[in-house]
């Protein structure tokens, strides 16, 4: 998979408004829902109309190597599907605001279907979806920097694995019959 600052820096370039975190939240949604167009409508979410063509082939390349990583690896749970979050040398704080970022992406991505698919989810997947919302809340400029703190964000990061796998695990029939 490709690194949080290179995709930042193609998306800033691209003048994409959505940090790579919730980029890459937004698609998980959509994969979770979606066995069409989920690309497509990942692609057109994220980028302005009005993209030249030249910064538009740059972001290409990117989104296409973050779209195949993602998909490849929420679909075979043997990969090991990882959020895009920053690198550890970053503050706990930039860490927790781009998985803040992240749980945002997905939920609007899951939200994009229309279908009430989370009437098709487990209990398990359900309160998932609320505990995702919670984190959207976290105030995450106060976060400071400790060992309690950064074991938090390490469970929470795990955390997220296990949503993204149970969500589209319990999705998974809803899929195939599309």
């Amino acid at each position: 998979m490709l690194d949080f600052e290179t995709i930042e820096r193609q998306l800033g370039a691209a003048k994409v408004d959505l940090s790579p975190a919730e980029a890459q939240g937004l698609l998980c949604g959509l994969l979770c829902h979606s066995k069409g167009d989920a690309r497509g409508i990942w692609v057109n979410e994220l980028l302005d109309e009005g993209l030249p063509p030249a910064s538009l082939n740059k972001l290409q390349s990117v989104l296409d190597a973050l779209y195949s990583s993602t998909s490849k690896s929420i679909n075979n749970q043997e990969f090991g599907f990882e959020p895009l979050l920053p690198h550890d040398k970053c503050s706990i704080s930039e860490r927790s605001q781009a998985l803040s970022t992240w749980c945002q992406g997905f939920l609007y991505g899951f939200g994009l279907s229309g279908n009430n698919m989370e009437k098709r989810l487990s209990d398990l997947g359900h309160e998932a979806l609320k505990d995702l919302t919670e984190i959207t809340r976290m105030d995450t400029e106060l976060v400071e920097e400790s060992d309690e703190n950064e074991a938090a964000f390490v469970e929470l990061d795990e955390f997220l694995r296990v949503v993204v796998m149970t969500i589209y695990e319990d999705l998974a029939a809803q899929r195939d019959a599309h």
